[in-house]
């Protein structure tokens, strides 16, 4: 009997602040007007009183707020309020039903 073994490669994305492995997030691979990728934006905030680290791409912000991250953010500059409400509400719902605020 002939045994295979499949190996998968995950694209580098980087690395979280925690060490962990960026992965593809909610929203895919998105090009920026740079011709760079990404696929997570990540911040820290304040949930129950402990600093978490919480990916800003997610399903409810609207084109124009992926846009503004993708193309108009750098690192070093305030995200805009709504953005952040929209992560944090979205962090909140996931770890509420036990998973990672982050898409994988």
């Amino acid at each position: 009997m002939t045994r295979f073994t499949v190996v998968l490669k995950k694209n580098n994305y980087g690395m979280r602040a925690d060490g962990t492995p960026k992965g593809k997030g909610y929203l895919g691979e998105l090009k920026r007007k740079d011709g760079r990728v990404s696929t997570e934006i990540s911040i820290g905030v304040e949930l129950d009183g402990k600093e978490t680290e919480i990916p800003t791409l997610v399903p409810t912000l609207t084109k124009e707020e992926v846009n503004y991250l993708l193309n108009d953010w750098r690192e070093g500059m305030k995200i805009p309020e709504p953005i952040v409400r929209k992560a944090v509400e979205h962090a909140k719902k996931r770890m509420k039903s036990g998973l990672s605020p982050f898409a994988d």
